[in-house]
């Protein structure tokens, strides 16, 4: 399970084992609460490591998670054609005690 605090901003990071980030054409991370998902995050926003990708979200990304329990999972589409998923992980958002956009 992952826990993520409402208004921060968190780097959400997968690794690649098996493929070359290299050869990744399409990525979309979603975060998505019950039946709907509540964040989109893709390939060009992403900072693309040597075995892994990842995504700073904002303070007002995690502010529309809402508290709850949260799924997220990661769709991948390589150069050849290839479609991966990473295993959906549990996303525990929890409150904060300024739930609000600091500046």
């Amino acid at each position: 399970m992952t826990t993520i605090v409402i208004g921060t901003t968190p780097t959400i990071i997968y690794k690649f084992s098996v493929i070359s980030t290299d050869d990744l054409i399409q990525a979309k991370m979603t975060i998505k609460g019950k039946n709907t998902i509540l964040l989109s995050k893709f390939l060009s926003e992403a900072t693309i490591g040597e075995d892994n990708i990842s995504w700073k979200l904002s303070q007002a990304e995690t502010l529309t998670l809402g508290v709850g329990t949260r799924t997220m999972m990661l769709n991948w589409l390589t150069a050849d054609g290839t479609r991966g998923v990473s295993k959906e992980t549990i996303v525990n958002a929890t409150n904060n005690h300024i739930p609000e956009v600091m500046t």
